[in-house]
């Protein structure tokens, strides 16, 4: 085995491994959730470049010395006529099933990214069709006529629910239900947290990490990784809130919610996923120290993992 393909197979099982384990307990992901967020981006894209340039690396290996050169050659022989590229029959194997894993992974995530926007217009077509504005004043912290104001809609049904559904047209959607279970100042905080998921784009985010976690089940790294973004994204989510509103109010109206609350498919609930309000209610009552220096070293880190594979594989012989 080649040290290019040893380098990123070692990366890929820590990354896939020890990372993906300890990061989702690391207590300090709190202080900084939004340099955790880019980590664990950096962390699932590094390991899908490790997989699969790791057998990339593999399969081109008896071509040549380096990455590059090996393409060139493999480019050579399909031009002339030679279907396998100049590989034998283990190394063509190995590079079908990268290409293989590869447009699985894409074409999940293409294939979900169709669903979820597909979804998302209906269901705002839904709510343009049946609900009606929220009313201008303090609750909504606007006045008449405001742009966020008219991307308020209520729908009435009386269990409460109030989320998000992001696009070139966004929505906030909260349900008559909520509506009379808030007082003003919990109402305009919910909304600022709705807001804030539409700001910071945090469908985009989530995106790839539900995809991945259709593509691949059964391996638990995925499913860890998917619940500690949805985490993460709710905790940044907060964080912006409480710049237009009082820390204390957006956790009473987080208790008031619970985890009981429904969220229709491609929409940001401020309940989060199930399971994680009464941790963010804490953290909101007791904020915890931020850091500087553990905010620029997360970035350096989630840097080094995006240049470590490509260096691995641009870099070193084959």
């Amino acid at each position: 085995m080649t040290l290019t393909v040893v380098a990123l197979t070692l990366l890929a099982v820590a990354l896939l491994g020890p990372v993906s384990h300890l990061l989702p307990r690391a207590r300090w992901s709190a202080a900084e959730p939004r340099a955790t967020l880019v980590l664990w981006q950096a962390v699932g894209l590094s390991a899908g470049l490790a997989v699969l340039g790791a057998a990339t690396a593999m399969a081109v290996a008896p071509l040549s010395d380096t990455l590059l050169g090996a393409f060139r050659i493999f480019v050579g022989h399909l031009v002339a006529g030679d279907p396998t590229g100049g590989l034998g029959p283990f190394h063509t194997l190995v590079l079908v099933v990268a290409v293989v894993l590869t447009a699985r992974l894409l074409g999940v995530l293409a294939l979900s990214t169709w669903r979820t926007v597909r979804a998302r217009g209906r269901h705002r077509r839904m709510v343009d069709l049946v609900g009606r504005p929220l009313r201008p004043g303090p609750a909504t912290g606007s006045a008449a006529g405001h742009p966020a104001e008219r991307d308020s809609l209520v729908l009435d049904h009386p269990a409460p629910a109030a989320y998000c559904l992001p696009g070139g047209t966004p929505r906030v959607v909260l349900t008559s239900g909520a509506v009379e279970l808030f007082d003003d100042e919990e109402l305009a905080a919910v909304l600022a947290h709705e807001r804030a998921h539409l700001a910071e784009r945090h469908d985009l985010v989530v995106l790839p990490f539900a995809a991945w976690s259709k593509a691949l089940p059964w391996l638990p790294t995925v499913r860890r990784s998917r619940t500690a973004v949805d985490r993460l994204v709710e905790m940044v989510a907060d964080d912006r809130a409480c710049t237009d509103c009082d820390r204390t109010v957006l956790a009473c109206a987080l208790a008031r919610f619970g985890a009981a609350s429904h969220t229709p498919d491609g929409a940001l609930a401020a309940t989060g996923a199930g399971g994680t309000v009464l941790a963010r209610v804490d953290r909101l009552l007791d904020p915890p120290r931020r850091s500087a220096r553990l905010r620029y070293l997360l970035i350096v880190a989630a840097a080094t993992l995006l240049v470590l594979p490509t260096a691995a594989l641009l870099t070193t012989t084959l």
